[in-house]
């Protein structure tokens, strides 16, 4: 039986400070009413994503809940991402404060992060800095 993996791989993950570092400095940002998002071209054939949530947020079971969401969305859906980019989520208070009052679910955060994808793409593709997946999904 071959069951497919139900998790990212280490290498589809930033995890090392001076990665994160790197996209902190150099990055282009995206702002979105959830989101902070910051990503930088990594030279390497797929992306990888980080995930930033301050303690502010809520509790560590809120904020690990949070962290598998945005993971297993991107995991779902890395042919809507543009490849070839160390992507940084970072959740802002007016995530937080609808996450604690269950008014987003795994749907609306689906709906933000895709959006943000095309975003990303879209922008690279003004700039002239076009990386096309080899699967397109409309």
């Amino acid at each position: 039986m071959n069951l497919e993996r139900a998790f990212l791989k280490k290498e589809e993950r930033l995890r090392k400070k001076a990665d994160f570092d790197r996209v902190f400095k150099h990055g282009d940002v995206i702002q979105d009413p959830f989101f902070v998002v910051i990503y930088i071209d990594n030279g390497l054939p797929f992306s990888r994503i980080g995930i930033s949530v301050k303690k502010k947020f809520g509790k560590a079971h809120t904020r690990n809940r949070l962290r598998r969401l945005i993971k297993e969305i991107f995991r779902k859906n890395k042919a809507v991402f543009p490849r070839g980019y160390d992507i940084l989520f970072i959740a802002r208070k007016e995530l937080s404060d609808s996450f604690r009052r269950n008014e987003v679910g795994y749907h609306q955060l689906c709906e933000k992060l895709l959006r943000i994808a095309r975003r990303i793409d879209e922008k690279q593709e003004k700039n002239g800095n076009c990386k096309k997946n080899s699967t397109e999904v409309n």
